[in-house]
């Protein structure tokens, strides 16, 4: 459908919070668009390589990490889930997990979980809105409670829970051991300066706009979420409304222009 379309998130409700899966074609959570009530998937007719999230966690997450895509075809029949974090809002002197602590290996770590005391063992970082965190795949890695951010990941919904801060849920202990990046090779942390994250599966870009700004799609897809402000999206003929953690989805070749005062998340791939 050569047009832009305004995105309704799927909405699930979580123990610890909420998402809303504001750009999906996934299987397990599907956005519409707005003005048809159709879901994206049956009015574009293809799946999406990423999904992006609005995530809002009242407490923290559990304690986790993501395969690969070679290891989650194998065992979940699932893509890898490379992911980012861009943090919109955040309590003060806020943290979140993103590592492991250095030496440890699989051996080492299994008798830790076994003890219980895995908390000693993980990093956190201090965050604050605007920051940017990239998690590769491979990353142990929790949201703490108090943070809203946008997410933006591949299509996956691969999942290995560790540890789960007595909340009794299922826990994967034999998978995350198989795929964690003991040594950190993949680079996971806090972007400095962010304005621009290339990974090997999707780019986000930060975009201001102050008055006016225009572009055109010369790839498969543009996805833009709005941090805050507000403005409008048009095609030159079509004219769409854009507030904080609106969702729209822009096809390949086409022009547009937004006008307003606004900050959006650029995703594409």
């Amino acid at each position: 459908m050569d047009k832009i379309l305004k995105l309704k998130p799927f909405y699930s409700e979580k123990v610890w919070g909420y998402e809303n899966w504001s750009l999906s074609t996934h299987i397990n959570g599907q956005c519409t668009v707005e003005e048809s009530k159709k879901t994206l998937l049956e009015t574009i007719n293809k799946e999406l390589p990423i999904i992006v999230k609005i995530i809002q966690a009242d407490e923290t997450l559990s304690v986790q990490v993501h395969p690969d895509n070679n290891y989650a075809k194998i065992h979940d029949n699932e893509n890898g889930k490379t992911e980012c974090w861009y943090i919109l809002d955040a309590k003060e002197k806020a943290s979140l997990i993103c590592g492991i602590k250095e030496g440890l290996d699989k051996d080492s770590l299994r008798k830790i979980i076994d003890k219980g005391n895995i908390e000693c063992y993980l990093k956190r970082i201090k965050v604050k809105a605007g920051d940017m965190i990239y998690i590769p795949v491979g990353t142990v890695h929790a949201i703490e409670g108090g943070i809203k951010l946008i997410e933006v990941q591949q299509s996956s919904d691969a999942t290995y829970r560790m540890y789960d801060w007595g909340r009794d849920r299922e826990t994967h202990i034999d998978k995350s051991l198989d795929v964690i990046d003991y040594e950190g090779k993949n680079n996971g942390g806090k972007i400095e300066n962010f304005n621009k994250l290339e990974t090997p599966y999707f780019t986000v870009e930060k975009i201001a706009v102050n008055g006016y700004y225009k572009d055109n799609v010369d790839c498969d897809f543009y996805c833009y979420t709005v941090i805050d402000g507000s403005g409008y999206i048009t095609d030159g003929e079509e004219i769409i409304n854009l507030s904080s953690e609106e969702t729209i989805y822009i096809p390949n070749a086409m022009s547009y222009e937004i006008k307003g005062r606004l900050n959006l998340i650029k995703s594409y791939v």
